[in-house]
């Protein structure tokens, strides 16, 4: 994993994109220790568990994103520097040895071990800088007013916008990106020992990571230590253990950038004006108020707004927050103690045949704190809140597998193997939040306050019971055949639908061994050719934890102690399932220099859990219950090539290229299934198109007659949108036109989810000296561009420089239409629309690492 060692990230998984075909990771945010989004061959799901199945040492890890307003992605808690290996299984047959769990794709991850000779000790270290790329430029303080008075003006109202000066007679002019961001630096170190006799191996080490993110106040810190140790014990007992300790704190402020776990839900949507996150105040700030006042004070107006400088009330309410007193005063933090580990012993019972046990434990300790100061801010109207959770995360496995090896005559050789696991998983999280401070000095949750409610409160536990089996055969290492097989039981589902049957099978054919190939004289050209197919069924077990059954749930009503119907049952849930088909082939040219690898897929998904609308006088809460209503595939290629290009004792060169398509059709659903927002739909998951698709009012653009923005409604009429106006929605003769309404007028532009994707990753080493180049990209897909819409904003909004080239004059033809202040839809900000939509292709240098 030479590729992944000493590189400025929180995870290993930050580091994957454009390594490997089929798989396509997203930072969503250059927040520190943000969880990234993992394909893993496409989309498998809608509403369920997004992530892939994680194995470290054979012990599934907690994924996702935990950390509330802030990152915080468990996976972190492992040292990139300790893994040896990462195999991500694809493929139906590999992929169903773990059944009910692999839908969504399976990294197995294997740590670094004690090899023999003498004691091996290493210390690595890295250090990065980090800076803000491919901001919006947004306008000055002299064009700001310009443009906010000539949207009053052509609104009919007085100008009120005014430039201000600072004690020096220079004019304001305050870079809120220059608030929110400076130049961060980070560092990491890693110390190991490993070493290695007839009898035991060993492997031990500790690393410290301190990285600053650009962010001013985002801070990461990780402590983490590793033992992996191995001991025959005589010639039939094998005992052992791989343990990981680690205990890593992310503090930093509200940016609204934090993923979801699923597509269900909106993590944004429950930040937004609450708390201004910190993404969006970078650009909507009025860049000619001043941050501090002359006597080093903040600049405020209220407890809610930034000061408002010179300009007059008139212009209405700033609903935005002084950034720096903010960013300075209200801290979120998120810290992890983390123990990944398992002990395991193994019994040679006869010669070929092996009794083994392995015992995995992931207890993951969360705590998430939040404070909201009394003067400025979100926690203004509450005079101050903080809330503490604290959350024990508990995974506990046992397997126990008997495996048998039998060879005949060093030409047929069997691989059987059959075991048992239990999985048990424990959520257990509690918390509550303070408010109504009794003395500003208070800054924690420990302080003095009035008010106390209870928050974040959760409780769960749920468990699967397998049976497994799988055969592995080769015939002179020629023709290759797997089958695995495993039954799985699920406690979130009703009895009678709690079992599932999971299989997979793979035949391979290397025909360089076949001797009419050989005949052909052609290993000079191609060698190592192998084809190979597999097919299979496998499920997904994150789809929450009872949705099958009725469930009620406590409140109050009156001061007394009520239960309330919660959840509707439905007995007759059953699994989400997934049939996968891979065909394929691998070869070799130039005497191995250059080795290729070739697949096509396709995904097959069926029972997708999803809401399935009930009469409203049915009675049911939220008119819902969860049924298996829903279908879809993923189908695609991928090419992956690697070739050492120069090889020789003090120089080597080498190149990795890969690419991958991916093809997402929903083909079921009992409805249209979107998560709607105060900005209206932006992604619409409908049959016949991709999960998620961008969905937006199509816009004809600017009438050049009237400076007017004009959309196309359901009927293919086009209206146009005056916002002084009486009627504001009009037809263009004039005549008075029905409002645009998103999700009836809205129309699907194109697929969110990248269409092809890829990487080129090269590496130059000269004798002791290492550079590394990996390049990432993708695209095929589109993009709602929110941000160039807030830019667009004529409210109170910085708008970027793209609006200068605004309509002015009759006959003159632009995408920017008239400014009229206080208008927010023109520019598809209230509501998605095809003014903001783009096709994406992007291309990034990802990393550039020099080995010394």
């Amino acid at each position: 994993m030479r590729s992944l060692e000493n590189r400025p990230a929180s995870s290993f998984d930050q580091l994957l994109g454009g390594h490997a075909t089929g798989v396509d990771i997203i930072q969503p945010s250059s927040v520190l220790n943000n969880t990234p989004i993992m394909r893993i061959r496409g989309i498998n799901t809608i509403t369920s568990g997004l992530f892939p199945l994680v194995i470290v040492d054979g012990v599934s890890v907690f994924v996702g994103s935990i950390g509330g307003l802030i990152g915080n992605n468990p996976l972190s808690d492992i040292n990139p520097n300790d893994i040896q290996s990462i195999d991500i299984l694809k493929d139906a047959s590999a992929a169903a040895l773990y059944g009910s769990r692999a839908a969504n794709g399976v990294m197995v991850i294997t740590t670094k071990k004690g090899q023999k000779g003498r004691v091996k000790v290493n210390y690595s270290n890295w250090l990065s800088r980090s800076t803000p790329y491919n901001l919006p430029e947004l306008l000055n303080a002299e064009e700001y007013t310009m443009i906010k008075n000539e949207a009053m003006v052509n609104s009919g109202r007085a100008p009120g916008y005014q430039l201000m000066k600072n004690a020096d007679g220079s004019t304001v002019n305050t870079s809120w990106y220059d608030v929110a961001f400076r130049p961060g630096i980070s560092h990491n170190h890693t110390l190991s020992v490993s070493g290695a006799n007839n009898a035991t191996k060993y492997f031990f080490s500790a690393g410290f990571t301190d990285q600053n993110s650009y962010i001013r106040y985002n801070n990461f810190k990780r402590y983490s230590s590793r033992i992996n140790i191995e001991n025959q014990v005589n010639k039939a007992i094998v005992v052992g253990a791989n343990v990981n300790l680690s205990n890593s704190q992310n503090t930093g402020p509200n940016t609204g950038a934090i993923a979801s776990n699923s597509l269900s839900s909106s993590s944004y949507n429950s930040n937004y004006i609450t708390n201004e996150p910190l993404g969006r105040m970078t650009y909507v700030l009025p860049p000619n108020v001043p941050v501090y006042r002359e006597d080093g004070s903040y600049s405020i107006q209220n407890g809610v707004s930034v000061g408002y400088g010179a300009n007059a009330l008139s212009i209405g309410t700033i609903n935005a927050y002084n950034l720096a007193m903010v960013q300075k005063l209200d801290v979120n933090t998120s810290e992890n103690l983390s123990i990944i580990g398992n002990v395991f012993a193994e019994l040679s019972l006869l010669k070929n045949l092996k009794l083994r046990t392995n015992y995995g434990i992931n207890r993951l300790q969360v705590e998430n704190k939040s404070f909201l100061n009394p003067i400025h801010g979100g926690g203004a109207s509450a005079n101050g809140s903080a809330s503490n959770t604290n959350g024990k995360y508990i995974r506990s496995e046992l397997v126990n597998t008997l495996k048998y090896d039998l060879n005949f005559n060093d030409a047929h050789h069997f691989n059987l193997l059959i075991g048992n696991e239990i999985i048990k998983n424990k959520i257990d999280i509690w918390g509550a939040q303070r408010s109504n401070i009794t003395d500003p000095y208070y800054e924690n949750y420990q302080g003095g306050f009035i008010n106390i409610v209870p928050t974040g409160n959760v409780i769960s536990e749920t468990a699967i019971l397998s049976y497994f089996s799988g055969l592995n055969y080769d015939y002179l290492k020629k023709y290759l055949l797997s089958v695995n097989v495993r039954r799985d039981g699920l406690s979130a589902l009703a009895k009678g639908n709690k079992w599932g049957n999971f299989y997979g099978a793979s035949a391979g054919w290397n025909l360089s061994k076949e001797s009419f190939i050989k005949n052909l004289d052609i290993e000079k050209y191609i060698s190592d050719f192998k084809l190979r197919a597999s097919y299979g069924l496998v499920g997904n077990s994150e789809i929450g934890d009872y949705p099958s059954i009725g469930a009620f749930s406590s409140n109050t009503y009156g001061g007394l102690p009520v239960l309330y119907y919660a959840q509707a049952a439905n007995p007759n849930l059953k699994w989400e399932t997934s049939k996968k088909l891979d065909i394929g082939c691998n070869f070799s040219i130039l005497k191995g220099r250059v080795n290729v690898e070739f697949d096509y897929y396709k995904n097959v998904i069926d029972g997708l859990i999803l809401k399935s609308p009930q009469s409203l006088s049915a009675g049911i809460p939220g008119n819902f219950i969860n049924a298996n209503v829903g279908s879809m595939y993923n189908r695609g290629i991928e090419l992956g090539i690697q070739a050492d290009i120069i090889q020789t004792k003090t120089f080597q060169y080498q190149v990795g290229f890969n690419f991958s398509t991916l093809k997402n059709e929903v083909t079921a659903l009992v409805s249209d299934v979107y998560v709607p927002s105060i900005f209206g739909v932006q992604n619409m998951t409908r049959v016949g198109y991709s999960v998620g698709s961008i969905f937006a009012v199509p816009t004809k653009g600017v009438n050049p007659d009237n400076g007017l923005m004009v959309f196309i409604n359901s009927e293919g009429r086009e209206v146009q949108y005056n916002h002084i106006g009486s009627p504001r929605w009009t037809y263009l003769d004039g005549s008075a036109a029905p409002a645009i309404d998103n999700y009836k007028d809205g129309v699907i532009q194109g697929p969110s989810l990248p269409t092809y994707f890829g990487g080129l990753n090269q590496e130059f080493r000269y004798k002791n000296f290492g550079l590394q180049v990996n390049l990432t990209y993708s695209g095929g897909n589109y993009l709602y561009n929110g941000t160039r819409a807030t830019n667009s904003d004529q409210r109170y909004f910085n708008n970027g420089k793209f609006i200068l080239n605004r309509w002015t004059t009759p006959g003159q033809k632009t995408d920017i239409q008239k400014l009229q202040y206080g208008d927010n839809v023109s520019a598809g900000f209230s509501f998605a629309a095809t003014s903001e939509s783009r096709e994406r292709r992007l291309s990034q240098v990802k990393n550039i690492d020099i080995e010394l």
